[in-house]
């Protein structure tokens, strides 16, 4: 829009080389290229990156809506590391970049040449990161993992559901590996910041599947480290056990309620019409003496029963207006294209579009951005994700190799 003020960038300048691959690493640098850096995407020639499918889905070119995801606005060089002459061609683009990238598992990077000692003494001022199921080091650092297989090691699929007894269930998306992404990114940019505060020295960074996956449940997690408990099931029942905070089925559709508080469960007894719910012992085994008083627990079988059977008196969307008009968090379960093609659309600035690359020149699509939103805009790419090695040309010559050089390894297939 004409007048708006240019998008903030505040890692312009930085340049990454990124030979992660899939979800979890590509998503971390995914984010700081939305804040300027520049991401080189390293990948091995002919069918790069897993997420472009280019065997199973040859008519998309290989920008799937996967990896559009995870790598729009990067730029992508196919080079064989398998190869010495290859190795040769990553040496000399390290020195280039300010933060080096790899998720593969431990030692692999290391036996190719480019460990975290390596890379420092090609480039000391380089930012080393590795992503790994269980870490760099430890018993069970050689061990690969993907999010499902994660989800059951670090207690997160054992977690679903309210049956103690009832087989364990995955949650419906990789979290495990947007979450490391996420963690990577922070991680990252702490380590930018070190080096912009004068920080000498080698700074390496070991982020893992499973330290992620235990950011994400650090609420049940500490429940056994401080309290010694082993946390419950709990379903679809709000984490303050309260008798307010839970899922009702509704005339139509299912209701989740957060009427956590006193004040709140106050407020939505009075939205159902009987406001003696929250007062008469029948109801709650106690009444917390203040308005924000949790009222963990202290429903009655009487209460559970009699809240259900409220709810069915309206559709969940009726009931998700007036909760909210009493102040009291509630929603429609929605499924996620109900919730983008409805309550998404009310605030602006969450995504970006882009050029289709598979579309009319002038087509575009729309990408989710960083997550966040700060003044003058929002963190956005301005290019679609690359084909792969669409950039190799112009990466290879930018650190010093002439035409004959850069022909001469697409002969010998070390690049493409």
């Amino acid at each position: 829009m004409q007048g708006s003020p240019p998008p903030a960038r505040p890692l312009a300048g930085v340049r990454i080389l990124d030979c992660s691959h899939i979800l979890a690493g590509p998503y971390a640098t995914y984010i700081l290229g939305l804040m300027g850096a520049e991401v080189v995407k390293v990948e091995r020639p002919p069918a790069g990156d897993g997420l472009r499918d280019s065997a199973t889905r040859p008519q998309l070119g290989g920008i799937t809506s996967n990896m559009q995801a995870v790598n729009a606005g990067k730029r992508s060089i196919a080079l064989d590391l398998g190869t010495p002459e290859g190795r040769t061609v990553l040496e000399r683009l390290i020195p280039t970049a300010d933060v080096f990238l790899e998720n593969f598992r431990p030692g692999k990077m290391a036996g190719l040449g480019f460990g975290a000692d390596r890379v420092h003494a090609l480039q000391p001022r380089i930012v080393y990161a590795s992503i790994s199921a269980w870490g760099q080091t430890g018993p069970l650092s050689a061990r690969g993992g993907y999010d499902h297989v994660m989800q059951a090691a670090t207690g997160m699929m054992w977690a679903q559901g309210d049956d103690p007894a009832a087989p364990p269930v995955k949650v419906g998306f990789p979290a495990i590996d947007m979450a490391t992404g996420m963690v990577g990114a922070i991680a990252l940019l702490g380590a930018i910041l070190r080096r912009r505060g004068g920080e000498e020295g080698p700074i390496a960074l070991d982020i893992s599947m499973a330290d992620a996956s235990l950011c994400l449940m650090a609420g049940i997690a500490h429940t056994w480290l401080i309290d010694g408990t082993a946390p419950a099931r709990v379903g679809n029942v709000g984490f303050t056990a309260s008798p307010g905070a839970g899922v009702f089925r509704c005339a139509e559709g299912w209701l989740s309620v957060a009427a956590s508080t006193r004040a709140q469960f106050d407020a939505l007894c009075s939205a159902l019409g009987r406001p003696e719910w929250s007062t008469a012992p029948e109801w709650l085994t106690q009444r917390p003496p203040t308005p924000d008083g949790i009222l963990r627990g202290l429903g009655t079988p009487r209460l559970k029963a009699a809240l259900e059977e409220a709810f069915h008196a309206r559709d969940a969307e009726t009931w998700e207006d007036i909760l909210n008009a009493a102040e009291v968090p509630a929603s429609a379960v929605r499924s996620v294209a109900e919730f983008l093609d409805g309550p998404y659309r009310r605030t602006a600035g969450g995504s970006f579009t882009v050029q289709d690359p598979n579309a009319a020149p002038g087509t575009l699509h729309e990408i989710l951005g960083a997550g966040f939103r700060w003044t003058g805009g929002s963190p956005a790419a301005d290019a679609p994700a690359p084909r792969l090695g669409q950039h190799t040309e112009a990466i290879l010559a930018e650190a010093g190799f002439d035409p004959a050089a850069i022909a001469a390894l697409r002969r010998q297939g070390i690049v493409a």
